[in-house]
């Protein structure tokens, strides 16, 4: 136990040999770990990696091996979970294409419904999250662009986008139509 303590403490001081060791001492578990999460042995594997390459670059913000352990495993588990995040928003999108492909989608003659409802969602919106949406989406203008052609903060750009998005998901999802909207939005943003 006592070397395994020593090679963490010396990995924070740029230890290549004892990176090594740590790496063959918890490289096993944290596959395991990570398997029970994502259920993918090669996602999990190279979610593990990811972990071992990030406890190199903060080395030297360990003091304790109790803290280079619990760095691995909470590391490892927040990885996991936005994989299991990304994936899930990437079956979401490929869902909402299939829908659309499924009952006839053409992207070039979008149905009017649709659009009607979207712009209608759109009018909807307060004063300001409308005019932001639609420079964003609409028009195509950047987060910057927008915030210094209306003399707001980037940040007030990004929180009135989200705040629209939600909005318009909320009403449109009670209405059955997100699935369009989504193929929508990803549509004018491969063309614009």
């Amino acid at each position: 136990m006592s070397d395994n303590v020593n090679n963490e403490q010396e990995v924070a001081l740029g230890d290549q040999g004892a990176f090594q060791a740590v790496f063959r001492q918890h490289y096993r578990a944290l596959c395991y770990f990570a398997v029970s999460i994502v259920q993918d042995r090669e996602d999990a594997e190279d979610l593990v990696q990811e972990t071992f390459s990030k406890l190199w670059n903060k080395r030297g913000d360990f003091q304790a091996a109790a803290q280079v352990q619990a760095f691995l495993y909470i590391t490892t588990k927040n990885a996991c979970l936005n994989l299991l995040k990304q994936k899930q928003r990437q079956s979401s999108r490929e869902a909402a294409f299939s829908y659309l492909y499924e009952n006839t989608f053409d992207p070039i003659l979008v149905d009017t419904e649709v659009i009607r409802e979207l712009y209608r969602e759109i009018e909807n919106l307060p004063t300001q999250c409308r005019r932001i949406f639609r420079m964003s989406y609409l028009e195509g203008r950047k987060n910057e662009d927008i915030a210094g052609a209306l003399a707001i903060s980037y940040n007030t750009v990004r929180s009135q986008k989200l705040r629209a998005l939600r909005l318009i998901r909320a009403s449109l999802l009670k209405k059955n139509l997100l699935p369009a909207f989504y193929a929508y939005l990803a549509f004018i943003k491969m063309h614009s």
